[in-house]
């Protein structure tokens, strides 16, 4: 898109016209990912008439986030119902829930979907509860966290919003390519950490150092897709090895997956994450890049990032 803009300034600049700066170019500056028609799933969802909670954030689902879950910025929250996330709220972008609300409106009869990298659950608790809202009771959820606080939270959001996390899969465990044990950092309090990922053996991918680390199962990518016959969604937030656990098991993906809403972390990841799902013949539906800070001699580039990016891919066979 950019190129063909300078191509239009080229021609101006030989044969001028009078040319007034229009909403397609603010677009190019102000880049969101969605349209403004792209949001009406949003208005579709919003339920009425919510009430606030004492020490919870209440959203436009309805679903309770218990403040004392989340880092000490959006505790700030509690007891307050906060609007539709347009551009986005407290903890993602419009797109991120456009992918998952999208998911919902394209399951029928049940709703069934995965979180990796699941931290407190948002997107598996939100799905689930939109899925309800849409008078959908079969709903069976997988959520994989690898912090023990962490998975505390991902358990007490569950039982917030009135789902049984002992009637779904939650697993303290990492994902990876292979079944395996990796190394998980040690915190006193990881409630202002949600970057962590598995220490691998060139160290911490941010380069930290941490005291003490424990033993953390990793879970094979592949055999968590095949608990399941279909999955209306997969979303993904593993800090960097999004595109690796995706080829392990793109096959499966293929015939088992209808959405796919991936974080990303660094822009490389962006292009191979690109790459791989269009060869595969799925359809972006949305996406943003990752925003980075330059620096020299990064541990990864992972490292410069300031802001994850996400894509929202649809699977043409079955969504």
């Amino acid at each position: 898109m950019y190129w063909l803009k300078a191509k239009v300034r080229q021609y101006q600049i030989k044969y001028p016209i009078p040319v007034e700066m229009g909403p397609e170019d603010l677009e190019l500056q102000l880049f969101r990912g969605y349209s403004d028609s792209d949001t009406a799933i949003i208005a579709e969802f919003a339920k009425p008439n919510l009430v606030p909670e004492p020490g919870f954030i209440v959203d436009f689902l309805g679903v309770r986030t218990r403040s004392t879950s989340l880092w000490p910025e959006a505790r700030a929250l509690a007891g307050n119902v906060i609007k539709a996330p347009i551009p986005g709220d407290f903890h993602a972008e419009t797109i991120e829930w456009l992918g998952l609300l999208k998911s919902v409106n394209s399951a029928r009869g049940q709703y069934v979907a995965m979180e990796l990298g699941a931290g407190f659950g948002p997107w598996a608790i939100a799905g689930a509860t939109a899925a309800r809202s849409r008078g959908i009771k079969t709903i069976r959820l997988c959520a994989i966290e690898g912090d023990p606080h962490h998975f505390r939270f991902l358990r007490q959001h569950f039982l917030d919003n009135g789902f049984d996390p002992d009637q779904h899969l939650l697993q303290e465990a990492v994902v990876g390519v292979e079944a395996g044990i990796a190394q998980w950092p040690v915190m006193a309090d990881t409630s202002a950490e949600w970057g962590s990922r598995p220490i691998l053996a060139e160290g911490d991918y941010l380069g930290r150092d941490f005291p003490s680390t424990k033993d953390v199962t990793i879970v094979p990518m592949a055999e968590l897709i095949r608990k399941e016959r279909h999955w209306n969604l997969v979303h993904i937030d593993v800090q960097g090895h999004e595109v690796d656990i995706c080829r392990s098991c793109l096959d499966d993906l293929n015939e088992r997956v209808s959405w796919l809403v991936v974080g990303t972390h660094s822009r490389k990841l962006d292009g191979d994450m690109l790459e791989m799902m269009c060869r595969a013949n799925w359809d972006l539906e949305h996406e943003k890049p990752t925003k980075f800070r330059y620096y020299r001699n990064p541990k990864t580039l992972e490292g410069m990032t300031i802001a994850d990016g996400t894509q929202v891919w649809r699977n043409p066979r079955l969504a």
